[in-house]
């Protein structure tokens, strides 16, 4: 069959998804370049806002128009949680919960189930190399749903997340992207937590470094951190920090487990630590309890913080969750807050980047393009380079100047 992989969503569906195209090519097919010239469609879908939602239902109603003779497979959050939306949309599609979402070549091809927790060999088409270690989420905020679509709580064995991420240093990648549903608990049946993972991966001979994707500030234990420290630069200097919200009454309606000076004593402790570090974080524009004091003690707070950059969501009311019964704010005002928020995001990264002049970086080069290579940064800063160099290298620069919130460089 010629099959056609579409992901909607986070990383650990872009990591499943790549393992998922791997196991049908080993077993014989092929990759189609589109979903209209298919045999088979496979969807892994996401629902953690209503607009993945919509997203990924018009994908289905598109697919199914534009090629009625292929066959559609759906897994992912939406599947697990609104199957009946799916089928609504496409009758005859084949669903498969996030439970199921591994067996889903043995399913469609009749062959033995073999789950390996998504291990990837190649991660077809990409400078760097995605690795899921952890699945599941039991927290319980009031706004989310994962815990709803993921609630088992897995992480992959010690030895065989060693030699996963070995192979693929081995095979020329230099940046390893650490995945998880909730990355800090990763404890394998062993008892080997994240900074023990650490340890083991850093002792991996190559020049490579590892970078973690999403990390909850109150699990960077005092452990974990002197670990990464130790990792010297195997390791990203680059935090992702859910903040939500920079409101302490709109945290706790939340339900999330720090306060806005528990944060912030984090950012400070990782500042000490990694000296130049980026820190970025989620936040949510309009939850139905946020004031408008809330939401300006929320900006000044944001600044005050002088993050690197922040992932902006407007808030939208999942099924099933403890904040779908509260009464959401007008449109306007979320609308208003978020471009708020992305308008703050711009000035963060802008400021950040300028900080960088006259600074060395070290960065992998993702592709060339008009004869200057394109390349990420160990903070997640995208650093133009003055020439061309070779796709997945890393290359040591120094920066000359900064624009919108990127770098240019040339090499020092």
């Amino acid at each position: 069959m010629k099959v056609y992989f579409k992901t909607v969503g986070c990383r650990v569906n872009q990591v499943e998804t790549e393992s998922l195209r791997e196991k049908f090519l080993e077993l014989g097919h092929t990759p189609a370049e589109d979903a209209e010239t298919a045999d088979l469609v496979v969807v892994n879908t996401c629902s953690v806002t209503a607009k993945a939602d919509r997203d990924c239902l018009a994908f289905l109603r598109k697919t199914a128009a534009a090629n009625p003779k292929a066959s559609i497979a759906v897994t992912g959050c939406l599947a697990t949680l609104e199957p009946k939306k799916i089928l609504a949309a496409v009758p005859g599609a084949a669903i498969f919960s996030n439970k199921e979402k591994e067996n889903i070549p043995a399913a469609l091809c009749g062959t033995p189930a073999a789950a390996d927790f998504f291990s990837v060999a190649k991660f077809h088409g990409k400078a760097r190399a995605f690795v899921k270690v952890q699945d599941g989420c039991n927290l319980k905020c009031a706004y989310c749903l994962v815990n709803l679509a993921r609630n088992e709580l897995k992480s992959k064995p010690l030895d065989a997340a060693v030699a996963e991420v070995e192979k693929l240093v081995g095979d020329g990648f230099a940046e390893i992207v650490l995945c998880g549903t909730r990355l800090g608990i990763y404890k394998c049946a062993s008892g080997a937590n994240l900074a023990e993972l650490m340890r083991r991966l850093f002792a991996l001979p190559g020049e490579f470094r590892i970078r973690f994707s999403s990390i909850e500030s109150e699990e960077l234990t005092p452990e974990l951190l002197k670990v990464l420290k130790d990792g010297g630069e195997k390791f990203c200097r680059y935090f992702h920090l859910p903040l939500q919200a920079g409101a302490d009454p709109v945290l706790k309606a939340m339900g999330r487990l720090y306060d806005t000076a528990g944060y912030k004593a984090k950012v400070e402790e990782l500042r000490r630590v990694f000296p130049g570090v980026g820190i970025y974080a989620d936040i949510i524009a309009g939850y139905p309890t946020e004031t408008q004091d809330d939401f300006n003690a929320a900006l000044a707070y944001v600044k005050g913080l002088e993050l690197s950059g922040l992932h902006v969501f407007s808030y939208s009311a999942r099924p099933g969750t403890r904040s779908a019964a509260l009464k959401s704010l007008p449109p306007d005002i979320v609308s208003s807050r978020s471009a708020a928020l992305r308008s703050l995001d711009r000035e963060l990264r802008a400021a950040y980047a300028v900080a960088m002049v006259g600074g060395e970086a070290v960065v992998l080069v993702l592709k060339n393009k008009a004869g200057r290579a394109q390349t990420l940064a160990e903070n997640f800063v995208n650093v133009e380079l003055d020439a061309a160099a070779p796709a997945g290298k890393l290359l040591r620069c120094r920066v000359t100047a900064a624009r919108d919130g990127a770098c240019l460089a040339g090499k020092p």
